[in-house]
């Protein structure tokens, strides 16, 4: 039943393919973005009078935290941005563009100021930079590493949400040997820690598919016994864990599909680049979560990279 209940969390990832099927002509594609953004954009102003007033309509949500956890919420906005970055690169309005931009500004605010998503800190930069340089071209790539850094550097000075929780993590980890309760920085560098041990055993075929929970469990448990020895089915990074249960073999695999769909957004221009960004965005914070596995983000990444990566048939080609 575990070997079951651990494959069906990566069916997300096969809805690529049905989507893949669906959505090759252009204009589905069009109404797929804008769609998303105007949802993104609505979902942005309600979450700031939200916070604002201190308001939480989610049991155990901070304010302005609505959807389904503020990792989620702030990985929402990042895709919104990749998609604001690619159509300011269109043939629109002046007015349309400065649209766009306040758009841009609302998502930032909710990524900086409203959400507590250490993840989502550390996607933006990766997210807006591969998506830009993608593309303006990267021979801008310094002005365009230039204002990413200013905006980051603006979210750090004028953030609170941001420095205490920055503050916190780096606290928590340096202090997770002789903490006497279990914090979320500290038991990741715990399961990092023990994941890489169990990893060194059987590095190359893994414990099997499934094996994460009970092999981790028994060897946490007889190395501490307070919170370090906690157990676990997952060591918040997607990369340990796959390395762990489908060994080096599994990682190469995983990594492939990655560079597969990264490959085949900047082959196919101009709407996969929406889709690579996103992927590049969620791998960067799957070093510290599981992304592709969990419900919202590995469904809205399905549907990312399955819509704009589908291709139009040579046969019913559609004119530019």
């Amino acid at each position: 039943m575990e070997k079951i209940d651990t494959l069906s969390s990566w069916k997300k990832l096969a809805f690529t393919f049905v989507l893949l099927g669906l959505f090759y002509q252009t204009h589905w594609k069009r109404l797929f973005i804008s769609s998303y953004l105007a949802v993104m954009v609505i979902a942005g102003l309600i979450a700031v009078p939200l916070w604002l007033a201190d308001l939480t309509i989610r049991s155990g949500r901070e304010p302005g935290i609505f959807m389904t956890n503020h990792s989620s919420q702030s990985m929402a906005f990042i895709a919104a941005i990749v998609c604001c970055v690619f159509l300011l690169k269109q043939q629109l309005s002046a007015q349309k563009k400065c649209l766009l931009g306040a758009a841009i500004v609302l998502f930032v605010f909710n990524i900086f100021f409203i959400s507590t998503a250490r993840s989502g800190y550390l996607a933006f930069p990766f997210a807006v930079i591969f998506a830009a340089g993608c593309v303006y071209g990267y021979k801008k790539l310094l002005p365009i590493i230039a204002v990413t850094g200013s905006v980051m550097l603006v979210a750090i000075l004028c953030s609170s949400t941001l420095q205490q929780r920055t503050q916190t993590g780096l606290t928590e980890k340096a202090g997770y040997q002789t903490s006497g309760e279990l914090t979320s920085i500290g038991v990741r560098v715990i399961f990092a820690k023990n994941t890489l041990s169990l990893i060194k055993e059987h590095p190359v075929l893994g414990y099997g598919t499934s094996s994460f929970k009970s092999t981790y469990s028994r060897y946490a448990a007889a190395q501490y016994s307070d919170w370090r020895g906690t157990s676990t089915s997952d060591p918040h990074n997607q990369y340990l864990f796959v390395w762990l249960e489908n060994g080096l073999i599994g990682l190469l695999l995983f990594f492939a599909y990655i560079y597969t769909a990264i490959r085949q957004g900047l082959s196919n221009q101009p709407y996969g680049v929406i889709a690579a960004s996103f992927l590049v965005a969620v791998c960067a914070s799957s070093l510290f979560n599981s992304h592709f596995k969990t419900f919202p983000e590995g469904n809205l990444l399905a549907f990312f990279v399955g819509i704009l990566l589908a291709q139009r048939n040579l046969e019913t080609k559609e004119s530019p």
